[in-house]
């Protein structure tokens, strides 16, 4: 680290946690937590690497980022520097597991037994969300980070395959502490091959205030239309659909926003090409680093509103949602 670096920076603590219902080598999540940090220019700072956190604005909100399937943490990097950047603690995760029957990857952690006709809502489909809030709690309770979470204010996040995860899962009576959901180009779409009803939208998991974000140019969507068997002719719009037939509203405090020439990969930075599907996606319509800035703009200025309670936050963030430059389309319930 230069000695030109700045006091006030944003750390993460590394950890690990073990799926119990998952057999080995694939049963252990890996993940960080992104927080607010000052140097000390002690001595143990230069020997460790070890910079404390900052206490300031603590207890901090928590927001758990489930990663799309086979998508590295490291592309969310970006987001939970963002998070912890705005006083809200940010943990990302990566279990390597089967992605399908068979099949070994980047896993956002789906019990896909979990995910059918007769037992979907009977019981959790996200395997490692227990155990990273297992996570969490020991780092508030004697860990680095010992006293500054507020775990009774944590939103579940994801993209892709792992927001369609929290979606399902974001219930405080199957996880306490949970407040907030929200996602960027994820639904709750059945697939027909789990044995669901063509055109099938699942009913989310709780009622939390709820942000689903979807891209404008999202390929990845639109080339996986054949899943859900949709009705001919129909419009293939299963982030809307979610926001409009199974996402609880009446209290205004939930969201749907288009983000203007985003493709299905823009939340993730750097882009990786040697996994996932994103060749499907178009070149973005606007530059990536702008349509990552609306993205990260909206997520933060939801969680200041749902999970600091901060009035002026939803106005920052219905500007934005309301920009035609910036976001193509908007809802709220």
């Amino acid at each position: 680290m230069s000695e030109a670096a700045p006091d006030r920076m944003v750390r993460v603590v590394h950890g690990a946690v073990a799926v119990d219902s998952l057999t080995s080598p694939h049963h252990v999540v890996h993940y960080r937590i992104f927080h607010p940090a000052r140097r000390s220019h002690d001595d143990a700072e230069r020997m460790t690497g070890q910079v404390p956190p900052d206490p300031h604005d603590a207890p901090w909100p928590v927001l758990i980022f489930l990663p799309g399937i086979n998508i590295g943490p490291e592309g969310y990097r970006w987001l939970g520097i963002r998070c912890a950047e705005a006083g809200i603690a940010a943990m990302t995760m990566a279990l390597v597991g089967e992605t399908l029957p068979g099949v070994v990857g980047i896993s956002p952690g789906l019990d896909l037994a979990a995910v059918q006709p007769d037992t979907y809502g009977t019981r959790p489909s996200g395997l490692a969300i227990g155990p990273l809030l297992a996570a969490l709690h020991a780092e508030q309770s004697g860990g680095r980070l010992a006293g500054l979470l507020d775990l009774d204010r944590v939103a579940l996040g994801g993209h892709s395959g792992g927001g369609s995860v929290a979606l399902q899962n974001a219930s405080p009576v199957w996880f306490p502490g949970i407040s907030a959901c929200v996602t960027f180009a994820s639904h709750t779409m059945a697939s027909t091959m789990l044995g669901f009803d063509p055109g099938s939208v699942l009913a989310v998991g709780g009622d939390v205030p709820t942000m689903v974000l979807a891209g404008e140019l999202d390929g990845v969507m639109a080339k996986s239309a054949d899943r859900y068997a949709p009705t001919a002719g129909a419009v293939h719009d299963p982030v809307r659909r979610t926001f409009d037939e199974a996402v609880p509203g009446g209290r205004g405090d939930c969201r749907y926003g288009v983000v203007a020439g985003a493709p299905h990969t823009a939340a993730i930075w750097p882009q990786d090409d040697t996994t996932a599907r994103g060749f499907l996606d178009p070149e973005p319509g606007r530059p990536p680093e702008d349509i990552r800035d609306d993205i990260g703009e909206l997520i933060v200025e939801f969680l200041r509103a749902t999970l600091r309670d901060d009035p002026t936050a939803w106005v920052r963030l219905d500007a934005v949602l309301g920009d035609p430059a910036r976001c193509v389309a908007r809802s709220t319930r």
